[in-house]
This record gives structure tokens, sequence and C-alpha cells, in this order.
């Protein structure tokens, strides 16, 4: 099973249709079991008959490819040599070009040698699995040692010879390339290759005389050691020869030795080269290797070697050698630093015979000819020579100059792509004013070349290239052409935010930008995309446009929605600003929805992808099923590859560069994998391949164990196509013990990340990987049980109203006197006033009682002392007033009390505290004047003078003293690491899983009867709510991107959706403003099968409340509980006692 599910992962991807038909054959086997009664014998025939053609199809595929890479190998050997002496003979450009083709037939080999292998596995698989159906049959080992091991592919002796070799001849190149001076690279060597020196009659002086020759440009010299000696110009290995002398001769700019050179060489085609390519190809590249190499030592505009240089130097592992060029960022070139490789070239084209000519169109082993290398790496001034000389030979009709840019690589990329593509706005505007200069040319053709090259426009926007974009729209290029998804450049421009380039766009004066045009998938206009990635000056530019704000896409949403499910706030607030009052938008969506798709809108397509670039869909149930999965006996470790943290951009695997004098000690230059796998865990590897997903973080990797802390994480890189495990190249291990502390401990640190390094096989650092972990224990109570089957809730006739912090959140700006929040007494006035449930916060002291107090800092005791730092008695004695026993100066002494009051609780402690209120007030806010939560708002929640002071509570108190038909929905307050950061704390810590299971302990101990709901702005806490106890529900708190947080679970609207679903938890509490800008946003909650919940200032605004209740919310919370519960109750003649009623007696 295993085997045949990895197969289409381990092939390589060009050869997968010469691999073993797996599939294919496993059915055969199951048809021939079907067709085959009990009581007779199975005809195999047809089986065998069809695996002798698998293994025959993979045998000739594996000879004929090794037989092509010894070819290769064996003609780059009698070329250049492979001693020392061989590379001392070569150039600089000639030593980079046969490197890269060892690297390349290295990589070829390795592949074959894993195309071997694989291959050998799926026909013992397959023999065995036919074995295991039919005993009788006994065809494996017969089969496998008669026939599959007979053939080639099944041993690897031959490639890992040629392997082997090739590595010998890199290290030489390595180890000669370390002992030159750093200079030394530059200078142009001798061409005496070994090769030549044994099939030509020439001496060792007199190829010293022939070197000298030319180095110095000395005709004579040159035409007295060649036409001395007697030789035959005609015969092969002389036009090899001649063929050398050439390059030789380009590379030290000797024009004498040139023309002498091109009259004696027949034809400038060179088909053993390893890249096929001649010595113009090669005279173009070299110009690059030469200025970028030029650049790299004299330290001039050192930008323009990040490209070029950097990759003649380096291999990028889990990639293949780069082959062809890498095409370098956009930079300042000193074109005038060309000019004597321009006068070279154009001396070359003169002198070539016209039997050379097609030379200049000759296409190497990808495709291209040399004007592709021009135009890729920024040649202005070469690439019109090139185009010049190609019309007068004729190589292309001067009358359809559009010919030029017809010459496809085989990749079907032009050379005007490739400048295009670079960013060399100097290139392409020479090959466009190639493509222009005649005015005279025929409409139609013109129109053609339009349409051919508009896809560039999109390149160009892409890349933020405003140079290449304002040249082809001054060569009217069709500025609304929509590719086959349908998009426009401005569809481009708005997904990456690149307003400079809209403003191109549309600035253009022969055409107008339409800026409704849709794409294809969800329909989206530009507008749509800017929301859905959110680029606020794209989207304040689109307006000012004339775009339609209310636009339906396909799925009958407006950009505005988009915005606030994703998370970007400041658009949707930006278009609720210039969109009309909201009812005749509801009114305007409603009547135009079944006209866009036919029905109310559903939560598939274009809502589902979190940008604009990702389509994937999946749909979901509605329905949660009650009493899920939960731990009993054994812990959950969750693995996340990267980082949640939006702030960071840390790859989840991160492989050092190879240095090319290196390149004979790695297999890292090669497609990668890498294995998540633990031990003294359960669960499976993981296969990944390299390089990661950026939303690979999202996805956890799942193990569980009886003991946590003797895990042992491995991340093991191995090649992706050798299919074994067994072939690790690097190793990374984590100990569980060492950064969590899984059992047993009050404090943890929460940094979270985890870096190790990834060893290779001599131990030396080739990476790291970058993840985070969350172990969570298993929890056990005796009150915990499930004693019915039901859902989590039912249909609820009404809204429910939830009371903030009991009767509402302490503001100064309210009109009347506050109750303090959080306090026994504004718990109960809020059931009293028709509240279905309370909510309050839960945090842990240090002795681990959980009381309830909103903020993280404790500024009553006039310094900022986190909850967790001080024990129960410390907290609750804070708020005590306590008047000093000598008045301030500003108060009469004889109006102050001689003794101090002892801490007390209840009525004796608020009738002392009465007795002299002027000094309390004045005490409390002189001791939080320097805390910082104090500067910020000027007052702090629940103290005398702004509010009516009441004692803080703990958790106990809470069920002991409050009715148990009062409702708890309980906010497990735990700080994530940006809120340490915002708050200048420390960065640590309650451990979380103690955290939890004391609260739960609690809850447990004192629930009975009573309807309690969970929640947290913390999901990694609502993670072990829901894994610790399968009956009480949870919610998931978010800011929605009303406010900056760091964990991308909590970013959006749209995450916390695709985390509570992921999860299978009840659902959200999001911040209001979302669904008070677009309240049809609670539908999108809803028909994922989840509650939607509101919270915020906003929902004290009756008429906000009311708009989200007509889209179905669940429940509010509410600071005015009297003034909502009045508006929803208002035309409703009978309410309905409906709940969250999910939950059985927790007796």
């Amino acid at each position: 099973m295993k085997f045949g599910h990895n197969l289409a992962r381990n092939k390589v991807p060009e050869w997968s249709s010469n691999y073993i038909d797996y599939k294919g054959l496993k059915k055969l086997i199951l048809s021939t079991l079907t067709d085959t009664s009990s009581n007779e014998e199975a005809d195999l025939a047809k089986f065998l008959f069809f695996l002798d053609r698998n293994l025959e199809v993979v045998d000739n595929f594996y000879n004929k490819k090794f037989a092509d890479i010894s070819r290769l190998l064996r003609v780059l050997g009698e070329r250049y040599g492979t001693s020392r002496q061989a590379f001392n003979s070569m150039d600089i450009n000639e030593n980079d070009e046969v490197v890269r083709a060892l690297l390349e037939l290295r990589s070829q080999f390795r592949n074959l040698q894993w195309f071997g292998e694989v291959n050998r596995r799926g026909f013992v698989k397959i023999t065995k699995k036919m074995d295991k159906r039919f005993p009788k049959s006994y065809t494996q080992q017969p089969y496998v040692t008669s026939k599959v091991d007979q053939k080639l592919f099944s041993t690897d002796v031959q490639i890992l010879a040629k392997i082997t070799e090739i590595n010998n001849w890199l290290s030489i190149f390595g180890d000669a390339k370390n002992s030159e001076d750093a200079f030394s690279i530059h200078k142009s060597k001798s061409f005496t290759h070994e090769s030549s020196s044994q099939k030509i009659n020439l001496s060792k002086s007199q190829f010293e005389k022939v070197d000298q020759a030319i180095h110095n440009d000395n005709l004579s010299l040159l035409r007295e050691v060649l036409e001395n000696v007697n030789i035959d110009f005609n015969l092969p290995v002389i036009q090899k020869l001649l063929t050398s002398l050439l390059q030789r001769a380009i590379s030290c700019k000797s024009k004498l030795a040139i023309k002498y050179c091109l009259e004696k060489i027949i034809s400038l085609e060179e088909l053993d080269d390893i890249h096929q390519r001649n010595c113009l190809h090669r005279f173009v590249i070299s110009i690059g290797r030469a200025e970028s190499s030029n650049f790299e030592i004299s330290g001039v505009n050192p930008i323009s070697t990040a490209g070029l240089a950097e990759d003649l130097q380096f291999l990028t592992p889990a990639l293949l050698p780069t082959l062809g060029l890498a095409t370098s960022k956009p930079t300042q070139k000193n074109y005038q630093s060309l000019d004597e490789y321009d006068t070279i070239l154009h001396f070359i084209l003169e002198n070539l015979l016209p039997v050379h000519r097609n030379a200049l169109v000759s296409r190497d082993k990808y495709g291209r000819i040399p004007l592709h290398y021009a135009a890729q790496l920024d040649f202005p001034i070469i690439c019109q020579i090139v185009i010049k000389f190609m019309i007068s030979w004729d190589l292309i009709d001067p009358e359809h100059e559009k010919e030029v840019m017809d010459f496809e690589d085989n990749e079907k990329l032009t050379p005007l792509d490739l400048s295009v593509t670079g960013g060399h706005a100097t290139t392409t505007k020479a090959l466009l004013d190639f493509q222009r200069h005649k005015g005279s040319c025929d409409k139609a053709i013109r129109g053609s070349i339009d349409s051919k090259f508009n896809r560039l426009l999109a390149i160009a926007t892409k890349f933020n290239f405003t140079a290449i974009m304002e040249l082809l729209v001054e060569d009217n290029i069709n500025i609304n052409w929509q590719d086959k998804a349908g998009e426009t450049a401005l569809h481009v421009a708005a997904r990456f935010g690149h307003t400079d380039c809209a403003k191109i766009l549309f600035n253009c004066e022969n055409q107008k930008v339409d800026v409704e045009l849709t794409e294809k998938c969800f329909s989206w206009t530009p507008l749509h995309v800017a929301c859905v990635d959110g680029h606020l000056p794209m989207v304040e530019l689109l307006i000012e446009k004339g775009a339609n704000i209310k636009k339906l896409d396909s799925s009958g949403w407006t950009a505005k929605e988009h915005a606030a499910l994703r998370g970007h706030m400041e658009i949707a607030r930006r278009l609720a600003e210039v969109t009309s009052d909201f009812e005749s938008e509801t009114s305007y969506t409603k009547n135009h929805l079944k006209e866009s798709i036919g029905l109310d809108p559903p939560i598939l397509s274009s809502m589902e992808s979190s940008r604009s670039i990702n389509s994937n869909l999946q749909p979901t149930e509605c329905l949660k099923s009650f009493g899920h999965r939960y731990l009993t006996n054994e812990s959950l470790v969750l693995v996340n590859l990267g980082t949640m943290d939006t702030r960071k951009n840390t790859p989840a695997v991160q492989l050092e560069k190879i240095p090319i004098d290196e390149a004979h000690l790695t297999q890292l230059d090669t497609a990668l994998s890498i294995i998540i796998s633990a031990e003294g865990a359960q669960g499976d590897p993981v296969v990944i391949d390299l390089p990661i997903d950026e939303n690979i973080s999202m996805e956890p990797i799942v193990f569980t164990a009886v003991d946590a802390a003797k895990i042992k994480l491995y991340f093991d890189i191995i090649p992706k196509y050798s299919g074994s495990q067994k072939d690790k190249l690097g190793r990374g291990v984590a100990l569980l013990s060492s950064f969590k502390q899984a059992t047993g401990v009050k404090r943890v640190d929460l940094q979270g990340d985890v870096s190790v390094p990834i060893l290779g096989t001599s131990l030396e650092v080739i990476g790291a990987v970058n993840f985070n972990c969350l172990v969570i224990t298993p929890f056990s109570h005796p009150n915990m049980d499930i004693t019915t089957k039901q859902t989590y809730w039912k249909e609820m006739s009404s809204t429910m109203v939830i009371g903030h912090r009991g009767l509402g959140k302490n503001l100064t700006s309210n009109k009347s006197l506050q109750l303090g929040e959080n306090t026994l007494q504004s718990f109960i006035a809020a059931a009293n006033l028709g509240a279905n449930y309370v909510e309050f916060d839960v945090q842990l002291t240090k002795d681990h009682i959980p009381v309830i107090y909103h903020d993280f800092l404790v500024s009553e005791t006039g310094i900022d002392a986190p909850v967790h730092t001080l024990t129960l008695e410390q907290f609750l004695h804070v708020n005590d007033s306590m008047p000093r026993t000598r008045r301030p100066s500003i108060l009469s002494n004889d109006s102050l009390s001689s003794n101090n009051h002892k801490v007390v609780r209840g009525s004796d402690r608020q009738r002392s505290m009465s007795l002299n209120p002027s000094v309390t007030e004045y005490n409390m806010a002189e001791r939080m004047k320097h805390t910082r939560d104090f500067k910020l708002k000027g007052f702090k929640a629940n103290s005398r003078g702004n509010f009516i002071q009441a004692p803080f509570t703990t958790l106990e108190e809470m069920f002991l003293k409050l009715p148990e038909h009062v409702g708890f929905n309980i906010e497990m307050k735990y700080p994530m690491l940006h809120e340490f950061e915002v708050h200048e704390m420390d960065a640590y810590t309650v451990e979380l899983n103690n955290f939890v299971d004391t609260v739960l302990s609690k809850v447990y101990d004192l629930g009975k009867k009573r309807k309690i709901i969970f929640s947290s702005f913390n999901p990694d806490v609502c993670l072990m709510l829901s894994f610790k106890q399968p009956s009480i529900p949870i919610l998931f708190l978010t800011d929605a991107g009303v406010s900056a947080v760091s964990d991308i679970r909590a970013s959006s609207l749209h995450e916390a959706i695709r985390f509570a679903r992921r999860w299978n938890l009840l659902g959200i509490v999001s911040a209001a403003e979302p669904l008070c800008n677009s309240p049809r946003l609670v539908k999108v909650v809803k028909e994922n099968g989840l509650v939607c919940v509101s919270y915020g200032s906003l929902n004290n605004d009756p008429i906000k409340v009311q708009k989200q209740v007509d889209e179905g919310i669940d429940a509010v919370i509410v600071d005015s509980v009297l003034k909502i519960r009045n508006r929803l109750t208002k035309n409703v003649t009978k309410t309905s006692d409906a709940t969250f009623n999910k939950l059985p007696d927790n007796n």
C-alpha cells in the first residue's frame, strides 16, 4: 500500500512514463482474483505477460539512458581531459562550462540510479502481492532471480563507478581552484588540452608557440607553425583544433588570429559540445561572466554580482544544478565597459564566411540562439549588432521583423521574454525599437505581434518593472489583455500592491483601462483582488478611478466583505465610507444575488481562499458531533514546520549553499525531501518535498506518546527520487525534554519557535530546520463523562445576550456610574437584567488558584506585576483600600483616620472604605500613576472614584455565589508572545497544560448542571481544551484583524474559521467590527458549521446588534445588557428559553 502510494512522489517527472505500472498490475491481480473461482487454479498468463512488458520498458529506458549519459561523459573527457594539467589548460569560461556539465551528468546518473532502485522494488512488491493473493503461484523468487536481477537497472555498480569518476574530476577542479591566487582565475590560460597533444602531430614547444602567437596576435608566427607542419586542415581532428584555437583567439581578443581561424574552419557547429553551443554562444555568455567577475573583484556595483556571480560560485540545495544562466536582478550597468566586446563581436561577424552565418541562429541544447543570451544578460548593443547581421544575411525577413521575436527556446521563451523577465529596460527598449522601426508594417502583422507579447505586460507588472511597463505601454500593447485565467495586468498589480504599475496603466493616452474586467475563477475584479490581498493604496487608487465598489463576484460577495473576512479592516473601513448606507447595500446584494449565482451565497468558492492566488476548495459539514475525540492516557504532540509568527520571515528548512569547489563532496544538488519522524512516539513519518510551501505551518504533524518527555524528533533530508528513507543526506534531532517541559513544571518560556541544525553525513552543518511544537497531556476527572449523545447546541429562536465582564466593561466615558467589571456584584446584576451567560476572564495566581481578572498586569500593586507573580492572598489584598496614617498635604489632617484598616471581604470591607472615600481614591490613583496601564488609559477598571469598586473574586467563588441557571462563558486568559512584548512583560508564565488542567479541575468540581462555555484568544489553549475533555464546548476568540497580532491563526476572521473548523471547535467569538461592517459574514461563519458570537464596544449600539441578529448571529457579548436585551425582545411576543443546551450533568 505504501509503495503504491509513494510511487508518484518518487518518480523523476520527465521519466514518469517509463516506470513500472504498479497500479495497473495491481488491478490485473484483482481482476484475476475476481475471475478465478475458489476451486480452480488461477490463470496468471495475462498478468505475467504485462509484467514482462513492464520489465522491457524499464530495462530499455535504463539501458538507453545510461548509454546516452555515458557517451556525453566520454566526449567531455576526450575533449578536455581529466587531469590537473587539463584543468590548467582551460580558461575560466571552459572551466565553468565543464564543471556545470559534470554536475548535470552526475545529477542524471543519480536519477537513473534511483530509477533502477525504485523499479526493482516495484517488481519485488508486485510479485510478492501476487504470491500473497495466489499462494500456489510461487512467482516472486524465481521471477526476481531469473529476470529482474539479471537486468542492469537492478544493480548500481556501473552507475556508482561513473559517479565516482565525475566526483574525482570535480575534486581535481576544486583543489586546483583553491590553490590558485584569487586573481589568477581571470587570466587567459593555454588551450593545450591533453587530447589535442595526443591526436595531433605537434610537439609541446610547437603548441606553446601557437599559444604565444594567439595571445600576442602574431599572425606570421601562427602561420609558420601550423603551415610548416604539413597539416591537412580538412581532417576532423584538425577542425576541432582550429575550433579550439578560434575560441582561444576570441578570449584573447586577437583579431588577426580570429580571421585566420575563420578562414580555415569549415563549420562552426560543435557536435561534441556538451551544451551544443558554438563560439558565438560562448562569446556572449563569456561577456556576462567576465563582467560579473570584474565587478566582484573590483567591488564596483556589488549588487550586480548577486545573480550570475553567485550562481557561478555556489550550488543551491534541493535544486538541480543551474545549467543555463540565472537571470540576475535588474541593475545599472556601465555599458561603456562593454565597448571592447561589442567591437570584437562586430569583427567576428564581419569575417564570418557565408557557410558560417547560420551559426548566428544555431540553437544550443536549450533551444537558444546567441540573441537569447544577449537579452538575458542585458547587452543592448550586442542585441542590436546580432539583429543587424541577422537581417543583412537574410536569416530573418526584414519585411516581417516580428520573426526576430519568434525565436523561442525549449521553454517557449523569446529574447524579449528573457529581457523583460530580467528587468532589463535598456535591452527591452532595443528589442522593441527594432520591432517597430518600420512604420509601414502591416497592421495585421502588428496586431499579431501585440497579441503574442501581451503577456509581457503582466510579467513586468508582477516584478514591478515600471520602466519596462512604460516601454510596453508606449508600444501600444493591449493593456486590457486577459490571460487564460482571465487576469489583466491590473489584476496582477492589485495582487502584489504595485500602485506605480497601476498608475502607468491608468496614464496610458491611447487606451483606457477597464477596471471592471473579471478573472474566470471567482469573477474577481482588480478591486476584489486588492481587498483579498490587503493593499490599501491600490484600493484607494481603484476607488479614485471609478471602480464599482458594490460589484459582486461569482459567489455573490463584495470587495468590502472579502477585506473584512481576511482581516484587512483599514480597507473595509475605507470602502464602508464610500458605500451608501448599509440598508441600500443589503438590498442591492440580495436583489442581485440570484442573478449572479442563482441561489443564496454559499461558503464555497471565493470566500474559501486566503489569498487571491489560492483557490483550493473543500466543502465542510455543518454539524458538530457531541463527545469528540479526546486524550485518555497518551499525550499528543503537534509539530508545525516553520513559524506561526507573521512578523518573521523564517523558512521551515534552510539549507546552506554549497561552494562550487566542494561540488564533488555533496549530494544535495538534487531534488530533496524531508522526513519528520519521532522516536518514542506513535505516528507515521511524514514526507514533505523541498522547498516547503509557505502555508505548511498551518498543517501540524501529529504524534502520540505515553511519555512525551522521552520523544526524539528526527528531521531527515533524503533524495526525493530515491524512494528509500535509508538514503539520508542529513539529519536534525530535537529532544522534547530539552525545549518543552512536558510534565510537572510550573513555569515555561513562551518562545515557541525552535531551530535545530541539520548535520550532513560527515557531521558538517548543512542547514537548519525551524519548527514549533505543542505538547498536550491528558486530563482526567471523576465528574468528566459523556452521558448522552446530542449536538453541542440546539437551533435558537433568539439571539443570546452575554454580559461582558459581568454588567459591562468599565469605561470612564459612560454617563452613569458603573459597577466594577469582573466582580460578583456585576455578574449578579447582569443575570438579573436578562443575560443568558456572563463572560469573565480567568488567570492563575502564583499558587495556582483561578481568579477573575482581565488585564495581564495588576496595576493596583503600584508596579506592573503579572497576575501569575502574585499569590492569592496578595492578589485579593491589592484592591483593598488602606488609608494612610498621614494625609497628603492637599487634604486636611483632621479628616484622616489614624488607624489602618485590616483586609476584609464583603460588606465590612465596603463599609470601612466608605468612611473615608476621598483618601482611598487618592491613594489608589497615587499608587498606580507610574504603571503602564494607568499611563495609557488614565484610569483602572474597578477602582473607586471612577466606578463602584467591589472586591476581586475567584472562580470558585463564582460557582458558589452565582445562581446555577446563569451560564458561564469562561475566557481562558493566557498571553501570546506578542502580548508579552506589547505589555513589556518577561516571556514566561504558568505552563500551559498546568494552567488548563487547574481550571478544568475547578470547573468539573463545581460545575454541576451549570451551562458552561470555554473561550480563548490563544489558539493553543483552545486546542488543549478540545483534546483534554469531551463535553464542554470551546469558542475561539479572535480580533479578526481589528488589532495587530503575531499568530497567523488569530490574524483574521478567515483564519479563525479555518482553525475552528480544522479542530472541531464549537465556533468563534469575533470582534464585532467585521460583522458590523459586513453583516453577511455571519453566514460565512455559520455555513461552516460554527456558532457565531461577537464582542466589542460596537455591540452597545442596538442598531448594529440588530444587523447581526438579522443575519442569524447566535449570541452577542455586550456591556449594555439591559439596552440590548430590550431591543432584541421588543417585537418578540414569546421568548424561547433556548440556550447552548450541549451539556449533561457534570456529576
